[in-house]
């Protein structure tokens, strides 16, 4: 039996098809389905790792980014302690509205860690969206970490979360020396 030491309620956010779902079952089961299938709702995922040697969970709520869901939405957000704010660096609109979802969830529940990603880097010939200009947007939005990942390929999945994981492990431990 898995007891950690820190159970951190980790939100993925952005608009539809930007691959959450993706991302999500990459990192915790490491696999990629081509197959895009519509999030209802809200799907929850546990993964367990180390952080600074000590055993933590992830406890993962992808939440559907259809507009049909917006008045459930919010109940998820309560007692999240970080978010993942998802765009897909192939379609500038959805890069244009991280700051909509950034405002939604901060209505809820401000005081949290996030981090940015532009996922589908792999797609380099459909790239619509420039790394400068995420991270100035990272930067004017005061998220923690912006970081390029590729659901398909693996690339910076892990890294994402666990530089979420670390922030959210070390504000926790600071909390507790006080």
């Amino acid at each position: 039996m898995v007891n950690p030491l820190f159970n951190f309620k980790i939100l993925i956010l952005g608009e539809p098809a930007v691959g959450k779902t993706s991302l999500v079952k990459r990192f915790v089961h490491a696999t990629f389905t081509k197959d895009y299938l519509l999030t209802i709702g809200v799907e929850p995922y546990i993964k367990y790792a180390k952080v600074r040697k000590k055993q933590i969970a992830y406890t993962i709520f992808d939440v559907a980014g259809q507009k049909a869901f917006n008045p459930m939405r919010k109940m998820f957000y309560t007692g999240s302690k970080g978010t993942i704010i998802v765009f897909d660096l192939t379609r500038r609109e959805t890069f244009d509205k991280v700051e909509t979802w950034l405002t939604d969830v901060k209505k809820v529940s401000s005081d949290q860690h996030f981090i940015l990603v532009g996922n589908k880097v792999d797609l380099k010939k459909q790239r619509k969206v420039k790394k400068s200009e995420a991270n100035k947007l990272a930067k004017k939005l005061n998220f923690g970490v912006y970081i390029e990942t590729s659901a398909l390929t693996g690339t910076q999945v892990d890294q994402a979360f666990n530089k979420l994981g670390i922030e959210l492990f070390d504000n926790e431990t600071s909390k507790k020396k006080k």
